[in-house]
């Protein structure tokens, strides 16, 4: 299909390797639970939180549906070459955005139709065919994203002509409405293209003060090879900017890591150092390991919100070495 979109460990640390490892979060975002919503708000189980039930509202530009319906393309990773077809006023073959499946010769052309009234007809979707027969290459799939709402009698229109305009036209055809690519815009991984056109429906959490953690495997190791597993969290605390460093606020600016294995957790300093992860971790090793990662990171705030999930850190023999001497000569 060319639409891009779907149709706690209570253990100690380990000493075996795990090698192995994207909404995402969009950075210091989350969703505000104004925006229109259409689930019954009388069911206990519901959440404001839930993008399920959240309706977007539909794009009335032109240009701007174009650029959202080229990043729901790009976003999945599966095509390459993911471009717009020209510029406005050039003959473009029914084709706004173009790309080609990665591994493939196999080119999927999209037309983008805002529909305000939902007028979408049969005959704008056979006009936008029949142009398309002409993009050089030729396509294997196209597909018409339009604002209006899902329409059963269009749906009904493409079952019962998807042979014929297979065999006519040489191409799948395929239509999303909006209510499809609403859908996509609501996975979580896809928040970033979600963030990007609608920002007014995100509160910033800095300005909240609530506090951003991100949960990650991290592998210890000496030279190449790991030895030791956890399961943490690493996050910020907001800074306090009233003023006021009394009772909780006194915690307001730190960073903080969790330790999920042991179930403990320590608030850290930049740069940090094996002291500061005492009530954290146990083991003296770990504890040097880990702080020297920590102030390896060249931005901490930057590194909360990037994809990463994954990390394997590893420590020279020489520093081990030296870091066993030192302990013995205390």
């Amino acid at each position: 299909m060319p639409f891009p979109c779907r149709f706690g460990s209570s253990q100690p640390a380990t000493t075996s390797v795990r090698l192995d490892r994207k909404a995402t979060c969009n950075r210091q975002l989350h969703i505000v639970p104004s925006v229109s919503n259409k689930h019954n708000k009388d069911n206990d189980t519901f959440s404001m939180n839930n993008l399920m039930y959240i309706e977007i509202p539909k794009i009335k530009d032109s240009i701007i549906f174009e650029h959202i319906c080229k990043d729901i393309i790009e976003t999945k990773g599966e095509y390459e070459q993911v471009q717009f077809n020209g510029r406005p006023g050039q003959p473009q073959d029914g084709v706004d955005v173009f790309a080609r499946k990665k591994g493939t010769k196999e080119w999927i052309g999209v037309q983008c139709k805002v529909r305000s009234n939902n007028d979408l007809s049969e005959k704008d979707i056979l006009d936008e065919i029949k142009k398309a027969k002409d993009f050089n290459p030729d396509l294997t799939y196209y597909c018409v994203y339009t604002t209006a709402s899902r329409d059963v009698n269009i749906q009904k229109f493409i079952r019962t002509n998807y042979d014929e305009i297979l065999e006519e036209y040489g191409f799948k055809i395929q239509i999303l409405f909006w209510e499809d690519i609403e859908d996509f815009l609501k996975e979580e991984e896809n928040y970033l293209v979600y963030h990007r056109y609608y920002k007014e429906f995100f509160a910033n959490n800095e300005s909240l003060g609530h506090g951003i953690g991100k949960v990650l495997n991290l592998d210890l190791g000496i030279g190449d090879s790991t030895d030791t597993h956890y399961e943490i969290m690493i996050g910020k605390i907001p800074e306090e900017k009233s003023g006021d460093h009394n009772n909780a606020n006194y915690y307001k600016g730190c960073f903080f890591l969790i330790n999920f294995h042991e179930r403990k957790m320590e608030t850290f300093p930049v740069p940090c150092f094996p002291s500061d992860l005492e009530q954290c971790f146990y083991n003296r090793l770990d504890r040097f390991r880990i702080t020297e990662w920590i102030n390896s990171i060249e931005n901490i705030s930057d590194f909360i919100y990037s994809n990463d999930s994954d990390i394997k850190t590893y420590i020279s023999k020489e520093k081990y070495y030296e870091y066993i001497k030192e302990l013995r000569d205390e």
